[in-house]
């Protein structure tokens, strides 16, 4: 019977990155989009790795999203995903910018609040 409670983890979390060769500078970051390069072949990735391919297989996600399916902690994915982002596996995208509000709007808003 099982109590209800989940399994504790064999291997620590830190470990999934473990075999990734990591870029000297990361630029990979929480809003990232991240999906599968094409023509990739998966094999002789680690568990994670091929955890992480099978995951973006449906389309492209943010870094976070990716370390909230996985069940590991966002530096840890973040290694990760910069690691097969060097080594071609993955391609990486910044979100697009959002649209800011015009300063003006936002004067006028703060000035009518201040108001009440």
């Amino acid at each position: 019977m099982s109590s209800g409670r989940q399994r504790r983890r064999v291997v620590p979390d830190y470990m999934a990155a473990a075999r990734v060769s990591v870029p000297e500078h990361i630029t990979v970051e929480r809003t990232t989009l991240v999906y599968v390069a094409p023509d990739v072949v998966a094999d002789g990735l680690d568990p994670p790795a091929s955890h992480l391919l099978t995951l973006l297989a449906d389309g492209p996600l943010s870094v976070y999203e990716c370390a909230a399916h996985l069940g590991l902690p966002y530096c840890v994915v973040r290694l990760l995903v910069a690691g097969l982002a060097a080594g071609g596996t993955l391609l990486t995208r910044d979100p697009p910018p959002a649209d800011l509000p015009d300063l003006e709007i936002l004067e006028l808003v703060i000035s009518g609040l201040r108001a009440l």
